[in-house]
């Protein structure tokens, strides 16, 4: 294994995370993936809807036809693509499929050319602008706006070459008709997400300095409960036994082995207070009162140092989002009604990136774990980093590594 330096944590803590709903608060915006099938829904039926009072206005009513397949599978594409299961939502998907949609109005206009009558009631300005006010949630603000704009002057444009229009005006009219509803809806999209993006940064900051406030107080109270743990087992039986000597005056041969044997079980107690870890102390609150309500915290099972192998502490590498989404992750999966406690596990490895290994044997149908566990994957994904979930059979199996490229202690990226 490599060995992480302090740059290699400040490196891989510090990647750059675009400043969108979806990577600063995904679970937040997974609860808003509704809003682009609906809105896709609402772009095809105004397209339907459309295409009938224009009858009798179209040049070639396969082209509009045509246009209204093409908007169809941008908007099943887009519900797909933005589904939490393959966040997080990236740069091309959002070309592509506004991409396509602006395609489709095209070929709507096409279909009318020579024959509209009126601009305002054409479908495809509206299409794009649906498609564009949802945008935001996914994807940073300068970006949409740069959409939107190309856009605007592509149907703006079309809409001023036209010569068939029953109102008589400028040009220019015709064009701010055709992309006022493109620049507005993509305007109220960009402030939803810009007034949504400024008050989680401003909540986490707020978080991240009670955080800082609750860790002194939370190793304060561990280095107490240790004191406590080796004071207790002084006072149960190295006080006793040193007592014993005493008033002996004698050390007989069984003494110095169970002065051995209490010598090593103080300096194990020593060992493991130095070697406690979060990932451990995660999921020793997770499990401990499912193992203490079926009779597993006694001896003979794994203890939650036994659970987790990372022996070069590469858990230093995950950020205090990350190691919420991880925390909670953890919390369910030791929640599930089918889990075998004692197969949870939790590896780490670096071959070429910190990658961590969450598996357990779980009694539950596949459709639930998806349920229960997808949300935290895509969470992963979106905090920059890569995370996969495979079940097969019982095997449960959750794998979510660093982003890809940060530096190591020997200079070395993937």
């Amino acid at each position: 294994m490599t060995a992480l330096s302090t740059r290699s944590i400040v490196g891989a803590r510090s990647v750059a995370v675009e400043r969108t709903p979806q990577r600063l608060d995904p679970l937040g915006a997974q609860s808003a993936w509704l809003l682009i099938p609906l809105l896709g829904a609402v772009a095809v039926g105004y397209a339907v809807f459309s295409s009938i009072r224009h009858a009798g206005q179209f040049r070639d009513l396969g082209l509009d036809i045509l246009a209204i397949g093409v908007l169809l599978i941008a908007v099943i594409v887009a519900s797909i693509r933005s589904h939490p299961g393959f966040a997080p939502f990236g740069r091309w998907s959002h070309f592509s499929i506004i991409a396509v949609v602006l395609t489709a109005a095209c070929l709507s206009t096409a279909s009318l050319w020579g024959h509209n009558q009126r601009i305002q009631d054409d479908w495809g300005q509206i299409a794009v602008a649906l498609l564009l006010v949802a945008m935001p949630l996914y994807r940073p603000i300068g970006e949409v706006a740069g959409s939107a704009v190309v856009s605007a002057v592509v149907l703006g444009g079309l809409a001023a070459a036209q010569h068939s229009l029953v109102i008589s005006n400028s040009p220019l009219v015709y064009a701010t008709v055709a992309a006022t509803p493109i620049l507005a809806l993509a305007a109220g999209g960009a402030g939803y997400a810009w007034t949504m993006t400024g008050e989680t940064l401003r909540w986490r900051e707020l978080a991240r300095e009670g955080q800082a406030r609750l860790d002194g107080e939370l190793r304060q109270a561990a280095d107490r409960m240790i004191a406590q743990e080796r004071m207790t087992a002084l006072n149960a039986e190295a006080v006793p036994f040193l007592t014993d000597l005493l008033r002996r005056k004698e050390i007989a041969p069984a003494d110095v082995e169970r002065a051995r044997v209490l010598a090593d079980h103080i300096r194990g107690m020593s060992v493991r207070a130095v070697g406690r870890t979060w990932l451990a102390d995660t999921l020793s609150l997770a499990l401990g009162p499912r193992l203490a309500a079926s009779g597993r915290a006694r001896d003979g099972h794994p203890t939650a140092a036994e659970r987790v192998d990372d022996p070069d502490r590469l858990e230093r590498v995950l950020t205090s989002d990350q190691r919420a989404i991880v925390g909670a992750l953890i919390a369910t999966v030791s929640g599930l009604p089918g889990l075998d406690p004692d197969s949870l596990r939790i590896s780490a490895s670096t071959p070429d990136r910190s990658t961590f290994l969450l598996s357990a044997q779980v009694d539950e149908p596949r459709a639930e774990l998806r349920r229960e566990l997808l949300p935290f994957v895509s969470a992963l994904n979106a905090t920059a980093m890569d995370a996969t979930m495979r079940i097969r059979g019982a095997e449960l199996k959750v794998r979510f590594a660093s982003p890809a490229g940060f530096p190591y202690s020997d200079g070395r990226r993937r």
